[in-house]
């Protein structure tokens, strides 16, 4: 592995049960991304299960995540169009040690707040041995702010959100 970071698990036990307080969030509608598999609470919206097939493989559904024993990199949940950004805020400012970050109309994505594809992109260019200036990336939504601003060469769709559309060299 070139570089990860892995929430322990009282973090994420302890994350769940700060999320359980929001207003906006649903545990029917929520993800968790580790190591060897996805997971997803037995009481999982089936809608919501069918549309993380479309972008995850291995889903797991279990009773409680203290059943889950992987490495956790991340929680991925969907709130309604109506409430993502209330619900994004609602979590960056009531959940210490994480950063949630819209991903696309209806979903965000819950990680340590000190990783990112920016992070992610830094480190990979220095194990390559590249300059910023010579990478390009390509990102179309909030979780791609810190990769598009980083990289020398950052390329977005005509549909990107307009904070990403204000950084790309090409549309």
């Amino acid at each position: 592995d070139m570089y990860e970071s892995t929430m322990s698990r009282d973090f994420y036990l302890s994350t769940f049960d700060a999320l359980k307080k929001s207003p906006y969030f649903d545990e029917s509608k929520m993800l968790l991304t580790g190591k060897k598999a996805c997971y997803v609470l037995d009481i999982v919206d089936e809608t919501y299960l069918m549309f993380s097939r479309h972008y995850n493989e291995n889903i797991q559904k279990v009773a409680s995540l203290e059943d889950i024993t992987d490495e956790i990199f991340k929680f991925t949940t969907n709130f309604t169009e109506e409430t993502i950004e209330v619900g994004e805020a609602w979590v960056n400012e009531n959940v210490p040690g994480v950063k949630a970050m819209t991903t696309g109309f209806e979903s965000i994505d819950i990680v340590l707040d000190y990783v990112d594809k920016g992070v992610a992109v830094v480190e990979l260019s220095k194990k390559l041995g590249l300059t910023m200036d010579q990478v390009m990336a390509f990102g179309d939504n909030l979780n791609d702010l810190h990769m598009m601003q980083v990289v020398g060469h950052p390329i977005a769709p005509e549909n990107a959100r307009p904070e990403i559309l204000e950084l790309a060299e090409t549309v």
